[in-house]
């Protein structure tokens, strides 16, 4: 299959690179900005992500905070990418899942992970050893809630008996899942438990086609559809040539990723496994992000579309210390002479 051939989507994340000092109205003024030009350049999800205790940067709950940004952008689906399942209550999250469809009629889609910081583990009175087993009961609950049958279970958290739900989505049969992760049994178990990996951006390039082929056998082996949307996050940035895109990229992901580190993230295909391996603070951004000119952007997004499959280019404009103004720069950019070429 050739690159015309491959759809493309495109969706845009509303990053939090905004501090609690900051005024929470300008906050939400330019989010709404990002999504109603990210909508009339053509891109087709809005996206943001979940923490709790956020130090450094300040996270509005992904829920509300789509409800209502999605109000500036009413043809774009919305994503929770992504919610920390393993730290949640499954019974509320589903409900809460299903009035975001609700109210962005039928346009929403559940990410889901286990999250990584002891941090909001203890902060929320969950032991981060349960995740895993929290984390798979939860979402055969949601799933199973979202069916609109009753549900009697007992798990090691929650108790239901002949419980019937009336908050449902509204898609039918239900709403996508997207289920995140980076290292291989949390993508074997996005291949079992979801509709799609959510690609984070962490993986190297090598590993991130490797680890396409392990969701993709786990899939078959299950007996699941192999194909289905592959949504990839990568780091990306536009200049007028490489070396620039590399110099400012450097810059801008230090502050990113040492929040990650500070946050706990760890373990494979994390950036701070890149680092202990590279003996370096901060591993070489060339084999993690997308950087150049518009051109070259053009040709490393094709070569991701034909040689993994991707369908849909998470594209996060916003960095720490990177003003609005410049940001929606790039987000232009993107919209205007990538995107527009990569659609043929």
């Amino acid at each position: 299959m050739t690159t015309e051939e491959l759809p493309m989507d495109a969706g845009v994340l509303l990053t939090a690179i905004y501090g609690k000092g900051d005024d929470p109205t300008r906050q939400f003024r330019e989010h709404k900005e990002t999504a109603q030009v990210a909508e009339q350049l053509g891109f087709t999800h809005l996206a943001c992500g979940q923490h709790f205790i956020g130090t450094e940067l300040r996270y509005y709950q992904p829920i509300p905070y789509l409800a209502a940004v999605a109000q500036a952008a009413p043809t774009m689906k919305v994503v929770t990418h992504i919610m920390l399942l393993s730290m949640a209550n499954p019974v509320e999250l589903a409900e809460q899942a299903a009035t975001l469809d609700a109210v962005t009629e039928g346009r929403a889609i559940l990410g889901v992970g286990l999250g990584y910081s002891d941090r909001e583990f203890l902060a929320l009175g969950v032991d981060p050893k349960t995740k895993v087993r929290r984390f798979e009961q939860g979402l055969d609950l949601i799933k199973r809630l979202w069916s609109g049958e009753p549900v009697s279970d007992t798990t090691d958290w929650w108790h239901l008996e002949n419980a019937e739900p009336s908050v449902l989505p509204t898609q039918q049969p239900r709403m996508p899942i997207w289920v995140g992760g980076q290292s291989t049994p949390a993508i074997k178990r996005a291949a079992r438990m979801g509709d799609a990996w959510c690609v984070p951006p962490f993986p190297d390039h090598d590993a991130l086609r490797e680890l396409v082929d392990v969701f993709r056998a786990e899939r078959e082996a299950v007996g699941l559809p192999v194909e289905t949307e592959l949504p990839v996050r990568r780091e990306l940035l536009i200049a007028s040539n490489r070396a620039e895109a590399r110099d400012l990229a450097a810059k801008r992901a230090e502050l990113r990723y040492r929040s990650y580190a500070n946050w706990g993230l760890r373990g494979e295909n994390t950036m701070a496994e890149a680092a202990a391996a590279a003996k370096a603070e901060m591993p070489d951004p060339e084999k993690r992000f997308l950087l150049g000119s518009v051109d070259e952007i053009v040709d490393q997004l094709g070569a991701l579309r034909e040689g993994i499959g991707m369908t849909n280019f998470m594209f996060k404009p916003h960095w720490p210390g990177l003003s609005h103004a410049e940001a929606m720069k790039q987000l232009e950019l993107f919209g205007t002479e990538v995107l527009p070429r990569l659609r043929g």
